[in-house]
């Protein structure tokens, strides 16, 4: 029997302990601040973020929910952030794993559960699986599994077919740059280096960000619906 790592392991291992690292020395500070100076540096970007991500909270779910909903909101950020640009610097994204995405996922579906049942209780929760008819119930609790699967596949997809569209453009490439000036004993692949960064800017920051806002964004909708209007 042969033990086998993914190669994201190290990838996830790495981005999470230099963000576990970013936020106790930014915390550290923070709170050694002086609260009636200007913040510049680390501080004020640690106060502009979580003031973004509160921000967000406020306007999509409900301003009453910034406390205990904005924390996960801004760690989500950063860390979609981080682990879809890494791809950038060499490393293999931690979300082209699925079980990175599936997890991410899971923690949102729990937190819109949970959501449900404060507003509906346990009664009206499993109540509203029957309704309007009995015979929809499978219909009903398939819907209640849906943003699990959505979330997580949408996000897995999107990152690994950027990478796997970046290794064809490099091989691409590299043949190309043999064909044409190999004959010389020119081992280098020239048309990459100016190619590539082009579909980089693309395929790793461009769908990086859109990717990572959209999955906190359905992670907000699906908790304020749940929710309901106040």
């Amino acid at each position: 029997m042969t033990l086998t790592i993914q190669k994201e392991v190290p990838s996830i291992l790495i981005i999470t302990a230099l963000l576990c690292m970013l936020c106790v020395y930014a915390g550290n500070k923070i709170k050694k601040a002086d609260p009636y100076e200007k913040p510049t540096g680390i501080v004020f970007a640690g106060l502009w973020f979580v003031e973004w991500a509160d921000g967000l909270v406020a306007s999509t779910v409900r301003p009453s929910y910034v406390e205990r909903f904005g924390p996960y909101i801004g760690s989500l950020t950063m860390y979609l952030l981080c682990a879809n640009l890494s791809g950038l610097f060499g490393f293999n994204a931690p979300t082209m794993n699925l079980s990175v995405t599936l997890t991410l996922a899971l923690i949102t579906w729990v937190l819109i559960q949970a959501a449900a049942f404060k507003t509906n209780g346990v009664l009206g929760y499993f109540k509203a699986l029957f309704e309007p008819l009995p015979f929809l119930a499978i219909g009903n609790i398939a819907g209640k599994f849906s943003p699990l699967i959505s979330l997580s596949m949408r996000l897995f997809g999107n990152i690994l077919s950027g990478s796997i569209l970046m290794t064809l453009i490099y091989a691409a490439t590299n043949a190309l740059s043999e064909a044409i000036l190999g004959w010389v004993g020119f081992d280098f692949n020239v048309f990459g280096v100016v190619i590539a960064p082009v579909f980089h800017a693309y395929f790793d920051v461009f769908a990086g960000f859109i990717q990572m806002y959209i999955f906190i964004s359905l992670t907000m909708a699906f908790v304020a619906n749940e929710l309901g209007d106040e």
